[in-house]
Formats: C-alpha cells, sequence, structure tokens
C-alpha cells in the first residue's frame, strides 16, 4: 500500500512539473512571437515614413509613449462603461457617457498633439502626417503577419508511466 502511494505521489509530481515546462515552453514562445512583431512593426514604420537612423532612434520612445498613454485613457474609459447597455442609460447617464467620450476624445488629441510637437523636433512635418495613414496600413499588415504566426496549443502528450500496482 506504501508503494502504491508513493509511485501515485511522484506520478502526480512528474505530470505537474511537465505542464509547467509546457507552459513556459508556450509563454517564451509568445515572448518571442511579441518581440518579433515589434521588430516587424519598426521596420514597417522605417519603411513607410522613409526615417533616418536619427529619426528612428528618436521616433519609437516619442510614439511608443504616445500609444501607451492612449491605451491607457481608452481602458480606463472601457472599465468605465463595459457593464453599460449605451440603449438602456437615463438621461443623466447618456449626459456623463457623452462628456467621458469627449475628454477621452480630448485626451487624443492632446497625446497626438505632444508627440507631434516633440517629433517635429527631429523630423520633418511631411513625414510626422503620415503617420496615422501609416498606422492603419501597419495595423493590417501586423494582424496578418500575427496571424500566421500564432503558437498553436498542442495537448501535452501523456507522459507514459507504468500503473500503480494498487491492491
Amino acid at each position: 500500500m506504501m508503494k502504491a502511494t508513493i509511485k501515485l505521489f511522484i506520478f502526480i509530481i512528474i505530470v505537474f512539473a511537465h505542464s509547467q515546462i509546457q507552459a513556459q515552453t508556450l509563454d517564451s514562445a509568445r515572448e518571442a512571437q511579441i518581440d518579433a512583431l515589434k521588430e516587424y512593426r519598426e521596420a514597417l514604420f522605417v519603411e513607410k515614413l522613409k526615417l533616418t537612423a536619427v529619426e528612428s532612434k528618436e521616433f519609437f520612445p516619442v510614439y511608443d509613449f504616445y500609444m501607451s498613454e492612449l491605451k491607457k485613457a481608452k481602458k480606463v474609459f472601457r472599465n468605465k462603461w463595459k457593464k453599460t447597455t449605451i440603449e438602456l442609460l437615463t438621461e443623466a447617464e447618456a449626459l456623463e457617457y457623452y462628456n467621458d467620450a469627449i475628454v477621452l476624445q480630448q485626451k487624443e488629441i492632446d497625446l497626438f498633439k505632444d508627440a507631434c510637437e516633440k517629433l517635429k523636433l527631429v523630423m520633418p512635418m511631411t513625414k510626422i502626417v503620415l503617420i496615422s495613414k501609416s498606422e492603419r496600413e501597419i495595423r493590417i499588415k501586423l494582424i496578418e503577419k500575427a496571424d500566421k504566426m500564432k503558437v498553436k496549443r498542442v495537448k501535452p502528450k501523456p507522459i507514459v508511466e507504468s500503473e500503480p500496482n494498487i491492491k
């Protein structure tokens, strides 16, 4: 009885360790994909905006900060209103929603304006005005590439272990 319990315990530990290793492998594969997509995105921006090495070095920190702050602002708005059915709002709630939407749009404008002010110190306005158009084109290419790169979740192969002898 004691041997069977020990064998069962060891079997459970092996299965658990195997699943942990599998999860770590998937996490590192996802990180590699994210890094590859970031590099691809940067290459696309360099190509679309025809950025020089100096412009590229200055562009990405400003652009990444802009996108990060924009993402945060949108997340705050979404989190506040995600459980809301717009059609069922009262007049007061609709006014609050409207005001929050205006605040979000103003935040977007302010962030974009600030980013452009910083960027025009290092690159011509003729390139800056292409950012929005380039973003749309790049987003489509990134989605296509991400779809091709998806890590397929493979069911882990069962560990073949002899059945514990329980009598």
